[in-house]
This record gives structure tokens, C-alpha cells and sequence, in this order.
């Protein structure tokens, strides 16, 4: 008996299940169309947060700045040292601090604390928006999904880059 791959096991599974209705529509149903909180996130959110935050959170797991580390969803759910889960509230951008700091609403806790770095007004609503829709996290192989359907620009071979975000971006 020939052994599937964990991958065609789980998709056949999850196809299973969702053809005969155990399986909603949650973040485990097949491909699709992606969801606007997927595409805000694969699109806009995912490039801002390598770009203005993974320097201190999270880039080095080892030196992450006041215990909030934005490598994954479950991550930011737990919050860091002074919030704690406070930080991200899915589904509520308004009350969730990462909006609040990131629209620079609480004194002392402006992010980035550079003033150089500062988001813009739309960056820090992108980041409200996304929470509202339930702050997903798409896999990598759906972000690559969604950039190629979605994305805009041109992309130009290049002979590459000091990472795939920055070759890809």
C-alpha cells in the first residue's frame, strides 16, 4: 500500500469533511477566494510589518522588544510584557493597542518610537481594518496565491536580493 503525503492526506481529509458539511466556512475550507482580511494581509499588512516592526520584534527571537513578538498570529494573540493579550483583540481593531500604538494614541508607546518611522494614517487603517476582519494569518503558500492573482505592479527579474521579501517585493 502506497503511503499519501501529509499534505494530499490533509487536503483529501479537509475535502472530505467540507463535502459532507462538518467543515464550515472557516480559515479550513479548501482555496479559494480569499477573504479581504487574507488579501489586506498578504497585500499590505505582512510587507508593512517586515518593513516598520520585525527589527525588534522579531527578527531575532533572542532580542525581542518588550516581549511582543509579531512572527506569527498565536504570538501576537498572547500580547508582550506590559499588554499582554490586549495588544490584538480579533475582530476589534478600534480597542486592540497594536491600532492604538500604531496610530500613535498612547502616550509613551508610539510604534515604531522613531518619528521617522512613523506609519501613515492609511498604514495604521490597514492594520485596524485587518484586525476588524479577524486578523488573519494566511500560510506562506496562500500569500504567494494571493500576490500572484492580486497583487499590483510589475515584476522585474532581478538577480536577486538580500532576501526573497526583498527580491519579491
Amino acid at each position: 500500500m502506497t503511503r499519501c503525503p501529509p499534505r494530499m492526506m490533509q487536503k483529501a481529509l479537509r475535502n472530505l469533511l467540507f463535502g459532507i458539511g462538518i467543515v464550515g466556512s472557516s480559515a479550513c475550507t479548501p482555496a479559494g477566494e480569499p477573504s479581504e482580511g487574507e488579501k489586506l494581509f498578504a497585500l499590505k499588512l505582512k510587507p508593512l510589518i517586515n518593513e516598520k516592526c520585525m527589527a525588534c520584534h522579531g527578527n531575532d527571537p533572542d532580542k525581542i522588544k518588550g516581549g511582543f513578538d509579531m512572527r506569527t498570529r498565536s504570538s501576537m494573540l498572547q500580547g508582550g510584557y506590559e499588554f499582554e493579550s490586549k495588544v490584538l483583540i480579533s475582530g476589534k481593531g478600534e480597542q486592540s493597542l497594536l491600532y492604538k500604538v500604531t496610530a500613535r494614541m498612547v502616550e509613551d508607546f508610539e510604534m515604531p518610537p522613531k518619528q521617522a518611522d512613523k506609519l501613515t494614517q492609511q498604514q495604521a487603517w490597514w492594520i485596524r481594518d485587518w484586525i476588524n476582519t479577524g486578523a488573519p494569518w494566511p500560510s506562506d503558500e496562500r500569500i504567494a496565491e494571493i500576490e500572484k492573482q492580486y497583487a499590483e505592479g510589475v515584476q522585474v527579474a532581478t538577480s536577486g536580493g538580500l532576501s526573497d521579501d526583498w527580491t519579491n517585493r
